[in-house]
């Protein structure tokens, strides 16, 4: 649901005449540097990760994501954490005890496992196990493990706490004694920390004390000189090469140090944030690419340091506990950059994963510990000045002036007890600015005006309307200042000397009087949008023309009218609520307006629109209560902008948001504002590995790997009189698992492919009659997009000794007697078998029919019902409403209430989403005991709810909704000891003769957004 009513169209934005960047171009990628935050997705134990602390990460060959801790092992497959330790079957499959220090997967793909004291191991994928590997001298298995690399050859590396040594390829890979141990090429008494085989194949060795390095060709570490204090004592943690080829080097008491490939010495890095912090000291413990030229340094109780390695400037990631979806926890201990370029991190808080993007959305959390951030998390306004500048204005009341580069610059604090001089503490909906630089204010307390640096606040009393009336939508066109509300439009001049009047409100010839959206258009025409339609005015003239919203047609938008906009074509954009977006592409031979529908069928994410901004490039964008989504005006291509392409906020704020002088839209969002990079989003071209993750036959688990991947084409044996087999998969796409689609056939059986989504990845299959078959699997990544490489496991089922040639020949041997004699006795005892087979089959039917009455009717139940709060889901609720409404047509007119939660949102952020649960479960405990029998009401998304009440007009349905509000506030949910209690919006609508039911529940939302706006804890008829 769109969070508020706010502010329409600037015209110094929505011009075509605005900035112009060449398609692709990225505006001043460091403006933001100092603002931006991090966002990601946390697992816990919520999500089925053990309470465990990572210390070494590794994705293997097939793409399966591994994660090593302090008591074992754990692999994921973006659905189920699979846990390898001496509590389940880990130790049985020779995995070794205790902590794992370092995960390496080598040129072959094959994981290996360096563990605290209990040596080297590496995972067999064919037979789901783990083989011991000595190392050094004497084939010492248990030895502490701290570093392995690659050798450029086909071997491996690996530092220990007795010096270095080296495997040589393996002579046979699926040999079962693993690597031989080697020559051990040996640091006497050094403890090797570190391992890296850089691109020009030379081995950096980081030890306890001091970095050498091994060039091709000899035989003996040279030592790497270090500049700096301390330099000759350094304790090396950790070493990365980057994508310029610079060596990094990260300690354990000095910080960062950098190697340039054409220098022969290492420097400190002495890159500083805004606030003057430099990683410059503290103990580095992982360093990871994410970026072309960024990479992430993580510090012990630090947290991330994101680093540009061209320009060194830096920012910090730290957790912060008033962002939800920050990093975990500050303590971080490993991290690693998987195939499709995002990043995990392992910390004391679980596992953190940041989904690589292509840098198109950039988020500016509010509300946080940054110095000279944005200040309050709810953005309900925003604009852009000609100074650069940008000003956001909160929902509870309140602006900041940000300076994209250096931060805020200004605060505009709202203050009660001061109402002339500063604004009021409720929500700022619209701003505008003069030719001077000043800037008016629209709140829901009335209209202010501010100097260009945000002082000299002072409320602007315009004689003839309501100093306090509450503004929605502001324009400065000119020497105009125009000012829509739900009183109509008005306009003032502004300028020195002007006469501070307003002209008579257009009020009997808009199509409505509450004015949502302005923009000025060609040729000295003015379009408004309002609550049901769209209106031009001829302002020389004052003539106006409407366009009344109608759902159905190609000649009008659909619903309110949120934002407007002008493409460089010169068309309009009409974005509203319930109806998507409206491109005006030009008149019929009548002279009516034709309109070019863009919805949720042509990829728009939800046809609520809260705000349409042109970049710099020319594309529209669109924020939505689904999201963002970019349209091509050149062919109408709609592609969805989610928190899987790197959208950290996904709430946004009605026409909330502006475009920059660099063409960067801008939108304000619940938790604060994403900002766009101009251009059209690069496709995401990291492939989704589909992979065996779990077979199982007769419900016992086998080892399925050796599918995976080239694949083996040896036969899964199905022994005689097995009655089952069940095959789990998984496509490696980690940003979105949930969007991945799925589809299996067993070829010999199924006769076309079964399509099937996340939530039911398992083909299985039972009683299969002899034969040979090929199981074949398919999956997509999270944009539908099907990986070409299938998974192929050839199935043999083995025929039972009833099934065999020679039971055949003897059952014809017996045939041959009773034909010859034997025919009484074998008629018989086939008449018996075939009366006992009559009566077991009776029973099966009685039972099948018995389950599959109980199977039907709970299919029936979960088709209707929302599981959380028993009360009708949404397309139940739509279905039975629309057949009501039908039927108030030819009765009497149904009234239908739309109820939303006010700051549900906060319930869940400071008790958890249990307790938010409990809470909307309450709800509908409380809506199903005020309402009568008659009425149907259901949850329609969120903290949303829906009541639709027959044979009822507003004015009676006012006053039971109104005992049903007041009955919400006074019920109260405990969490420990304390009780919580919440307050809810409802707006109203009673049925027209001429409307469709879309039209009344459009209106129905309108009323509820005027609720919103108008305080909360309320009812609005509309």
């Amino acid at each position: 649901m769109a969070r508020a009513i706010v502010t329409g169209g600037i015209l110094a934005l929505l011009s075509p005449a605005g900035p112009c960047l060449a398609a692709g171009e990225i505006a001043t990628p460091q403006r933001w540097q100092n603002l931006i935050g991090t966002e990601f997705q946390n697992y816990g134990q919520e999500q089925g990760l053990p309470p465990v602390l990572p210390t070494a990460l590794a994705q293997d060959g097939d793409g399966f994501l591994w994660i090593g801790t302090q008591s074992g092992l754990i692999r994921w497959d973006g659905y189920r954490f699979r846990i390898y330790d001496a509590t389940t079957d880990g130790a049985a499959r020779g995995l070794p005890s205790g902590w794992i220090d370092v995960l390496h997967t080598d040129a072959a793909g094959v994981l290996w496992i360096g563990t605290e004291a209990d040596g080297l191991a590496r995972y067999d994928r064919n037979d789901d196990r783990f083989i011991r590997t000595p190392v050094g001298p004497g084939r010492n298995p248990s030895r502490h493990i701290d570093a392995i690399a690659d050798d450029g050859r086909g071997g491996i590396w690996v530092g220990t706490d007795g010096g270095l040594y080296h495997l040589p390829r393996r002579a046979a890979p699926g040999a079962a004694s693993g690597r031989d141990h080697g020559d051990a090429w040996s640091l006497p008494g050094d403890r090797i920390r570190a391992l890296l085989l850089d691109r020009e194949g030379r081995l950096w060795i980081g030890k306890d004390k001091g970095l050498v390095r091994r060039d091709p060709g000899s035989n003996a570490p040279a030592p790497v000189t270090m500049a700096g204090e301390g330099a000759d004592d350094i304790h090396v943690s950790t070493l990365f090469e980057d994508a310029d080829g610079q060596v990094w080097i990260g300690t354990t008491l000095h910080g960062l140090y950098a190697f340039d490939p054409g220098d022969q010495t290492g420097r400190p890095f002495n890159g500083a944030d805004s606030t003057g912090w430099t990683p410059r000291t503290g103990h580095v413990s992982a360093i990871t690419a994410a970026g072309e030229h960024e990479i992430w340094v993580a510090m012990h109780t630090a947290g991330v340091v994101a680093i540009n390695t061209a320009t060194h400037q830096i920012r910090r990631i730290r957790h912060d506990q008033l962002v939800p979806n920050s990093l975990a926890h500050d303590d971080v201990w490993a991290m690693l950059s998987d195939r499709a370029g995002s990043v995990w991190i392992g910390d004391v808080g679980g596992l953190s994963y940041h989904p690589r993007d292509a840098g198109t959305t950039l988020a500016v959390f509010g509300d946080t510990r940054r110095p000279n951030g944005v200040t309050d998390p709810d953005v309900s306004s925003v604009f852009a000045t000609r100074d650069g500048r940008i000003w956001l204005g909160f929902l509870n009341g309140g602006a900041n002036i940000i300076d994209p580069a250096a931060g805020r610059v200004a605060q505009l604090r709202p203050d009660p007890a001061h109402p002339d001089t500063a604004l009021p503490p409720d929500i700022v909906t619209a701003m505008a600015e003069t030719a001077d630089g000043a800037v008016y204010i629209g709140t829901a307390r009335g209209l202010y005006k501010a100097d260009r640096r945000g002082r000299d606040v002072a409320v602007a009393r315009p004689p003839g309307r309501d100093p306090r009336g509450p503004v929605r939508a502001l324009l400065v066109d000119g020497a105009s200042l125009w000012i829509g509300g739900p009183d109509g439009l008005w306009r003032t001049p502004i300028g020195a000397g002007a006469p501070a009047a307003l002209s008579p409100p257009h009020l009997g010839r808009l199509s409505n009087p509450s004015v949502y959206a302005l923009l000025a258009g060609a040729n000295g025409e003015l379009w408004i949008g309002t609550a049901d339609g769209l209106n031009r005015l001829d302002v020389a003239s004052g003539a106006i023309t409407t366009i009344l919203s109608a759902p159905a047609t190609s000649t009008a938008p659909a619903g309110l009218v949120s934002s407007l906009l002008r493409d460089r074509q010169g068309r309009l954009w009409v974005g509203t609520f319930g109806g998507g977006i409206s491109v005006m592409t030009g008149r019929d031979a009548a002279g009516r307006p034709q309109f070019r529908r863009i919805g949720v069928a042509e990829g728009l994410p939800n046809p609520n629109v809260n705000k349409l901004l042109l970049d710099g490039t020319g594309l529209v964008w669109a924020s939505t209560d689904g999201s963002l989504a970019v349209i091509d005006p050149a062919n109408f291509r709609v592609r969805s902008i989610q928190r899987a392409n790197g959208a950290a906020l996904t709430i946004y704020w009605a026409t909330s948001g502006a475009t920059d002088q660099w063409g960067e839209p801008i939108f304000g969002a619940e938790g604060g504002v994403t900002v766009i990079r101009p251009g059209w989003p690069p496709a995401w071209t990291a492939p989704a590995p589909v992979v065996v993750s779990d077979v199982r036959i007769g419900g016992t688990s086998i080892a399925g790997g050796r599918f995976n991947g080239a694949g083996s084409t040896d036969p899964l044996v199905l022994a005689a009189g097995t009655k089952s087999v069940a095959v789990e998969f998984s496509a490696l796409d980690f940003t979105a698992p949930q969007r991945n689609r799925y589809a299996y056939r067993l070829a010999g059986f199924d006769k076309t492919w079964i399509q099937t989504d996340a939530t039911r990845r398992i083909a299985a299959y039972t009683n299969l009659s002899p034969g040979r078959y090929v199981l074949e699997l398919r999956g997509s990544d999270r944009d539908g997009v099907w990986n070409p490489a299938e998974v192929r496991m050839p199935i043999h089922v083995l025929a039972t000794w009833y099934q065999t040639p020679w039971a055949n020949l003897a059952l014809a041997a017996i045939i041959i007697a009773a034909a010859t004699g034997g025919f009484v006795v074998v008629e018989r005892l086939r008449t018996a078998n075939l009366l006992r087979r009559q009566a077991e089959l009776e029973q099966q039917i009685a039972a099948r029919t018995a389950d599959l009455s109980t199977a039907n009717a709970r299919l029936s139940e979960l088709a209707t019902t929302d599981p959380l709060t028993g009360c009708a889901n949404r397309r139940y609720f739509m279905e039975r409403a629309q057949w009501l409404f039908e039927l108030g047509r030819r009765t009497a007119p149904v009234s239908l209430a739309i109820l939303d939660l006010d700051q549900f949102k906060l319930i869940n952020d400071a008790h958890g989403h249990p307790v938010g649960d409990r809470v909307l479960q309450m709800v509908a405990r409380t809506i199903r005991d005020e309402i009568r029998v008659t009425d149907l009401f259901g949850r329609i998304g969120g903290e949303e709810f829906a009541v639709l009440l027959p044979d009822t007009l507003a004015d009676n349905a006012l006053v039971l909704l109104d005992r049903l509000r007041v009955a919400l506030a006074e019920a109260e949910v405990m969490a420990g000891d304390l009780g919580i209690r919440i307050t809810a919006s409802l707006g109203v609508a009673e049925q027209r003769a001429d409307e469709d039911f879309a039209s009344l529940y459009a209106r129905a939302d309108a009323a509820l957004y005027a609720a919103k706006a108008g305080g909360r804890d309320r009812v609005v008829t509309g």
